[in-house]
């Protein structure tokens, strides 16, 4: 099973393929560079259920996103980003955040979210969803891969 590193180099790999099928046109460098940190951080997401380096940024944003929700009373999104936070200290490893089916539920249900806010960046951040999603799958085929290899090795 590839280390944090290998889950990262396959985010990047994951990240250029998918800029190339969506073939931007002009896309500022800001643009590329936040859909890069999405797939990043998408391709090491699924490890939240495992200290991990993806566990420690997923806590850490969390942190910084509840005191968001303190500062501006956001009582609602506090109670339920913190049962969030719980939910992976809950399940076992390579359990429900490696299922295709689950990673695909959470992005749609991400993509309802921000389209229901109407934000003024909705396309901006659900495209940026997308390339969390696509960093999440390469993770997952990159340990499946792995895992076959290793039995017939």
């Amino acid at each position: 099973m590839p280390n944090y590193k290998g889950h990262i180099a396959g985010g990047v790999i994951t990240y250029l393929v998918v800029l190339y099928c969506i073939k931007y046109t002009n896309p500022s460098v800001h643009t590329v560079l936040q859909g890069l940190v999405f797939c990043l951080f998408g391709s090491l997401f699924p490890d939240v259920d495992v200290k991990s380096k993806g566990q420690k940024i997923f806590y850490y944003l969390l942190f910084l996103f509840l005191l968001y929700c303190l500062m501006t009373f956001r009582w609602e999104m506090f109670i339920v980003a913190s049962f969030l936070g719980i939910v992976p200290l809950l399940v076992r490893h390579r359990g429900i955040f490696h299922k295709i089916w689950f990673l695909l539920g959470l992005t749609l249900l991400l993509i309802i979210s921000i389209k229901s806010l109407h934000l003024t960046y909705e396309t901006l951040l659900i495209t940026n969803t997308c390339f969390f999603f696509a960093g999440c799958v390469s993770h997952v085929l990159l340990d499946q891969f792995f895992t076959k290899l290793k039995r017939y090795v």
